[in-house]
């Protein structure tokens, strides 16, 4: 899937001892997805945006259709940031990325330091929407818009050519994912949900507090799946304050309860 030499990996500048804090994209996006990310964190954090096979200048290489083809190539590209912090955000497919990025670390020695979790429904959570993924092209495009794309889908044929191919192809993956059950992550994870998400319901976040046996918390911002674009700035000072060990960012949250915004 990947060229030989080409990194998946997109560093930005880091100072010595700061926490690297990993960016994974929704179904369908890349690394430029993060773009406006850029500059919104202080000088302790480094970013580092994830361009997987398939999308923007690697739109050439065929996308992973399941999991283990993402995770274990990511895995070896990160060993050498390791030796630093490690964080780990993902928005909707991009937290299920994360989540099994965070276990593998895990099992090898190397446990991020906080997993960020986004528009996602904990991964041991059925789908409870119809499966979108194998609908005709019409259909698809139009499901995408329903979930709330549709500031993003622009119905052209480069659209048609590029965008469907690499997005039917995430939802794939995200479809075909088997959880397994496996200790728990020992880091704390922080969920970030809108209210007005037609893709998962809030509880759903909310159950991502299974998956660890550290600190929870849940955010909650008025907006569609997409929600995270409008409410950046925010996300990234919540973030950043977690990383900076912030107790109010990281606080454990009750079942039932979330921190509104």
């Amino acid at each position: 899937m990947r060229p030989p030499g080409r990194s998946w990996l997109r560093a930005e500048p880091a100072g010595p001892g700061s926490t690297r804090l990993l960016l994974l994209a929704h179904s369908g996006a890349g690394a430029a997805s993060f773009t406006r990310w850029l500059g919104l964190f202080g000088p302790g954090i480094g970013l580092v945006r994830v361009q997987l096979p398939g999308r923007e200048d690697a739109a050439a290489e065929t996308p992973a259709r399941r999991l283990p083809g993402v995770v274990d190539p990511l895995l070896a590209e990160l060993t050498p940031l390791t030796s630093a912090p490690l964080a780990l955000y993902g928005h909707s497919m991009g937290a299920l990325v994360a989540f099994e990025l965070a276990r593998a670390l895990t099992a090898a020695g190397t446990a991020p330091v906080h997993l960020f979790v986004s528009g996602r429904r904990a991964p041991h959570q059925p789908n409870r929407r119809p499966r979108v993924d194998r609908l005709p092209d019409e259909e698809f495009v139009a499901a995408l818009e329903r979930m709330g794309a549709a500031e993003r889908v622009a119905r052209t044929a480069a659209f048609l050519r590029y965008a469907i191919r690499v997005t039917r192809a995430d939802l794939e993956l995200s479809e075909e994912y088997d959880y397994q059950s496996s200790p728990r992550l020992g880091c704390p994870v922080t969920g970030f949900y809108g209210d007005g998400d037609l893709v998962v319901d809030r509880d759903q976040v909310e159950a991502w507090q299974a998956e660890t046996d550290g600190p929870f918390a849940l955010h909650t911002f008025p907006g569609t799946h997409f929600f995270h674009q409008r409410h950046r700035e925010a996300i990234a000072q919540i973030m950043g304050e977690a990383l900076a060990g912030s107790p109010a960012a990281v606080q454990a949250v009750p079942a039932g309860t979330e921190v509104a915004q």
